[in-house]
């Protein structure tokens, strides 16, 4: 689920009204990441410490290593990861507001029944059933979506218990289960009972007109058809290839970032007579054997890469809060 903040965003007119945003834990970045920046920032600073404190004592491994430092730097940003998960995220980001639209509310039902099916006695207890059918029709589609639903009512019987569902009603839904093994969704069974319902309501005279009668059947098909397309979200989900190639995708590419944006100090010779001799690093014509180019400058901390990282795990973790809405984040 997403966190309300839009209370602490009363007018635009503060200055710097968004940087109070920032402190937010629950929702925020800061909670999605931390641990993975942790991490990643551990694995850096083992690595780094290691060259300085460990290869250092053997040059050839030390040139080595290096060289694989400055391969993964120049070739990192060969993997188009900003096209990548830019397109991916967009698309969850679509499906998400998609469900969230298509959620099928009860509200409506119910006021047009309190408008065109008035009075107190039977009129009322049509009322309250139908009702109670469109939310059970309801229910029965988000326990196949939804974990913290599927918690609340995993059987029928905790329907009944929840007042839902009647056992006479529970009897023949698992009448339905057992006619067809249970592999189809039932939410359509207390919609169809609701129809049949006002249906008697308009034979009774309850229900003053065909045109009023329609509007109640329009209503309930309204449901069906939010229903069904909530399941169709559920079936149908973005492809799997594109969310495994998403994630590895992010992951490399900071593993490689661990090696490629490392802080070198390379050994550096000069050429005397055709043999390398060791020189200070401000020798003028001396060289490195490990390719390092000196035109950037190297700082012990990444500040950049880190920014990086907190930027596209970020956008990462929008993706996988979002791909599920009915989960329980």
């Amino acid at each position: 689920m997403t966190v309300t903040y839009i209370q602490h965003v009363p007018t635009a007119g503060k200055f710097c009204a968004f940087f109070r945003l920032l402190v937010l834990w629950k929702g925020g970045v800061g909670k999605s990441i931390w641990k993975d920046l942790v991490l990643y920032c551990m694995l850096y600073a083992a690595i780094s410490t290691g060259y300085r404190y460990g290869l250092s004592q053997d040059e050839d491994v030390k040139v080595k290593f290096e060289r694989m430092c400055v391969y993964c730097r120049k070739n990192g940003e060969y993997i188009p990861l900003s096209f990548i998960l830019g397109f991916y995220v967009t698309q969850v980001v679509t499906r998400w507001w998609g469900q969230f639209t298509t959620l099928p509310w009860p509200d409506t039902l119910a006021m047009s029944l309190l408008s065109y099916l008035p009075g107190s006695g039977k009129q009322k207890s049509i009322r309250r059933l139908v009702v109670r059918w469109a939310n059970l029709s309801n229910i029965l589609t988000l326990r196949r979506l939804s974990t913290g639903i599927t918690r609340r009512f995993p059987t029928l019987d905790h329907l009944v218990e929840a007042g839902l569902l009647t056992e006479r009603e529970m009897v023949k839904l698992e009448d339905m289960l057992a006619t067809t093994d249970a592999l189809y969704p039932l939410f359509w069974v207390p919609l169809q009972w609701a129809q049949v319902e006002i249906r008697k309501a308009r034979y009774a005279g309850y229900i003053s007109s065909d045109i009023v009668f329609t509007k109640l059947q329009e209503s309930l098909q309204d449901i069906e058809v939010k229903n069904q397309k909530l399941l169709g979200y559920g079936w149908m989900n973005i492809p799997l290839v594109y969310t495994q190639l998403v994630t590895i995708a992010v992951h490399v590419y900071f593993l490689v970032s661990l090696l490629g944006q490392q802080y070198l100090s390379p050994t550096h010779y000069i050429n005397a007579g055709g043999n390398l001799t060791k020189v200070p690093p401000e020798t003028p014509n001396s060289v490195n054997l490990s390719g390092h180019d000196y035109s950037a400058h190297d700082y012990f901390i990444p500040f950049f890469t880190i920014l990086q990282f907190i930027f596209y795990f970020g956008w990462l973790k929008v993706a996988e809060i979002l791909i599920n809405p009915f989960g329980d984040d």
